[in-house]
């Protein structure tokens, strides 16, 4: 691992950067997501502060309890006064609640901060990753290969669901405008940035649980520091202080050394853990392919297998960096405390200001002095110690940080230059002279020239065989993937949709499934009616059983869990129905990606024969024979780009 994941000045540089996004300075805000100005991070951090300064004063006097219970103690019997040792005791009391009572609210102030915190850091990154299908290039090794350095060494790694033929190296042979011989990134199998949700979930609340544990010593320690080493210097001089700071000065360049190897450490572990979680991730999506396959044994060994050869040697290095870490902490403390010692013996031997005080007087000065040495040194063991937490703050600040940056240099501006505007108003689609290829390899032609117009109520099938590219030009005609195209298509987006062969469910109440994905949806109680009728034309009724016969309630268990493909992809077909047949829809074209392959001939018919009705224009990929009674016009790609149009209405 790279030491650019380390304790180092790149890390203070992304944390203060993550520190614009907790400590926000502009006006606006203050008042976002609804938070009024109390509740601000800034007016949090100014209770903290206050609160430890009134914890320190305490402290103070807490610390100066021992003193006076010897002065108390050590007296004659003739001296002595029960009702001054009584009040004593009393006081003692109140201090000591006192004490427990800010030290609850400065865990208290921290822990409110840790949830404002990672409240703005989510919601922050929530509004890039979701932005411009950040997402989508995210977690596509295409794109991620799009933004790797030409330096980067890596492994050429085909993570397509296209068929390809290259092009023979000495043939000059190339789609006009996409040259063979650009500069091409390589494919890697190992992704830029690993895991996002990881990054988002368990790192930024790592990263913000740590820092607002470490803020109130951060906050108070100045403070703390320069009182306690003003009242050291008034008792030892000049030599107490400076042997403290230079002893503090001294250890700390061996601990950042320590520290350093564990943050990489950690960072390398986080990535394999995500990995491991996402495998497990796996077994609970295809649990029952796996039972069918009886891969039981198979699964058992590939996950023994990664725990013991990738997870097990990464924990036990930082068992023993972190070994080395805690010897040098642990040593750092108890050092400390033989010389506030030393110091005290300086102070006695040497400078002789104690001589002339009786020995219950001594003991009282050498109680409070003790105690003014001990917190100095106590409050440089305290930034000492942070160490373990400075470096899961340094990893995850690594993690989160490198994730933003990626995110903002993906590169969106070419799906903006794709689309272009309608040019005639009858035209539903048009494409001129299309070609492309697959992302970051122009050799590997996927469609050369095509040629094509849709009006309204026009239905193209498109075939092939499977991964030829098909699903391709969707992507294409959709924006999705960063490719050099000759030539140009326009539609109008907005009055467009499109259903996967894979159709993707939250897990929401019915009613909000069906309305994925409208953001401005309002839960309406007539709605129910209409969706009931729908779910019983549509043989989907019995799934009300999963959701105490209500549309407005969530399932107990994934919706993936509860239905059969085929019955995802009728619930799915619905989606579009209610969005066909609202007053206010628009749609003019709708993209089909065999979402008839877990259905049978019946419901297949039945879902064509309404779209037909509807007049709009279709483009549907599938495989089926059946599929061509209802289309138009038959969109055959071969290989190398070729492809065949044929007029399927005589045939019908």
């Amino acid at each position: 691992m790279s030491g650019r994941n380390s304790f180092n000045y790149l890390f203070v540089k992304r944390i203060a950067h993550l520190l614009h996004i907790f400590l926000p300075l502009s006006r606006l805000s203050t008042n976002s997501h609804k938070e009024g100005i109390y509740a601000h991070p800034l007016v949090l951090i100014f209770l903290l502060l206050a609160n430890e300064i009134g914890l320190q004063f305490v402290i103070y006097f807490v610390g100066l309890l021992p003193s006076q219970f010897y002065v108390e103690l050590s007296k004659a019997p003739d001296q002595r006064n029960f009702s001054l040792f009584r009040w004593l005791v009393i006081r003692s009391f109140g201090l000591v609640i006192l004490n427990a009572v800010l030290k609850s609210l400065s865990t208290f102030f921290s822990s409110v901060l840790y949830v404002k915190w990672r409240m703005r850091l989510v919601l922050y990154l929530h509004s890039i990753y979701f932005t411009k299908q950040r997402y989508y290039h995210l977690l596509n090794t295409t794109q991620q290969n799009h933004n790797r350095s030409n330096h980067d060494q890596a492994s050429v790694y085909e993570n397509q669901t296209v068929q390809t033929t290259d092009i023979d190296d000495n043939d000059d042979e190339s789609i006009d405008g996409i040259s063979p011989t650009t500069p091409r990134l390589l494919y890697t199998t190992k992704p830029l940035i690993d895991n996002p949700d990881q990054r988002i979930a368990q790192d930024v609340d790592a990263l913000c649980r740590s820092l607002s544990v470490i803020l109130p010593i951060v906050l108070i320690s100045p403070f703390t520091i320069v009182y306690y080493t003003y009242r050291t210097w008034e008792v030892t001089g000049y030599y107490g202080p400076l042997a403290i700071v230079l002893y503090f000065v001294i250890w700390t360049p061996i601990n950042k050394i320590f520290l350093s190897a564990v943050s990489r450490t950690i960072f390398s572990q986080n990535i394999l853990e995500g990995t491991f979680r996402f495998l497990h991730t796996q077994v609970r999506t295809y649990n029952e392919s796996i039972a069918f396959y009886n891969g039981g044994a198979f699964e058992h060994k590939r996950f023994d297998n990664y725990f013991l050869q990738s997870l097990t040697p990464i924990l036990y290095r930082r068992n023993f960096q972190e070994l080395s870490l805690s010897l040098s902490t642990n040593l750092f403390d108890y050092i400390g405390s033989i010389l506030s010692y030393l110091l005290l013996a300086l102070v006695i031997f040497v400078f002789h200001f104690y001589d002339n005080l009786s020995p219950a007087a001594l003991v009282e000065k050498i109680s409070k002095t003790s105690f003014m040495i001990m917190y100095l040194i106590y409050r440089f063991s305290q930034l000492n110690d942070l160490t373990d937490r400075v470096t899961v703050i340094a990893a995850n600040t690594h993690r989160v940080q490198t994730f933003v940056e990626f995110m903002k240099n993906i590169d969106t501006t070419w799906a903006e230059k794709l689309v272009n505007p309608i040019s005639q108003q009858n035209e539903i689609l048009s494409i001129k002279n299309l070609s492309y290829s697959i992302p970051n390899k122009p050799k590997h032609v996927l469609l050369r020239d095509l040629n094509l117009v849709l009006y309204q109520g026009q239905r193209l099938l498109i075939t092939g065989d499977s991964g030829v590219g098909k699903t391709s030009l969707f992507r294409v005609l959709h924006s999705l993937w960063p490719v050099s195209i000759h030539g140009d298509f326009s539609y109008n987006s907005s009055r467009a949709f499109l259903l996967p062969q894979r159709p993707y469910f939250t897990n929401q109440s019915i009613h909000d499934e069906l309305e994925y994905p409208n953001v401005e949806n309002v839960p309406l109680i007539a709605r129910q009616t209409e969706i009931e009728q729908l779910l019983h034309e549509w043989n989907l009724s019995h799934i009300l059983d999963s959701v105490e016969c209500s549309v407005f309630v969530c399932p107990k268990y994934p919706w993936q869990d509860i239905l059969s493909p085929g019955e995802l992809q009728r619930l799915s077909f619905l989606r579009l129905i209610l969005r066909l047949s609202a007053v206010s829809s628009n749609l003019s074209l709708i993209f089909l990606d065999e979402i008839t392959s877990s259905l049978d001939a019946q419901m297949e018919a039945k879902m064509y024969n309404y779209l037909i009705e509807q007049n709009v224009a279709l483009i549907s990929i599938g495989h089926r024979d059946s599929l061509r009674q209802y289309h138009q016009i038959e969109l055959k790609i071969f290989k190398n780009g070729r492809y065949l149009l044929e007029n399927l209405s005589s045939i019908n």
